[in-house]
């Protein structure tokens, strides 16, 4: 899978996206993507009520275990 979409972020600036994977994991929306003008930024990205949000933290390293042990839906 790699669709291009584009997003705008905080500050209004559109920015290409390369959709590398998108996954429900316990109800949530995930999409992992690379930045198409910076391949080596790659991002989590969770739905949300306001949207797509930036993932990190300890729920990145939840998420990124269930994704190398193929426990996403």
């Amino acid at each position: 899978m790699s669709d291009e979409v584009t997003l705008v972020d905080e500050s209004g600036v559109e920015r290409r996206f390369s959709l590398h994977d998108a996954f429900d994991l316990d109800g949530v929306a995930y999409y992992l993507v690379e930045d198409v003008s910076a391949p080596e930024q790659v991002m989590l990205l969770r739905e949300s009520d306001a949207g797509l949000e930036t993932v990190d933290g300890e729920e990145f390293s939840r998420v990124m275990k269930a994704l190398e042990e193929d426990r996403i839906e």
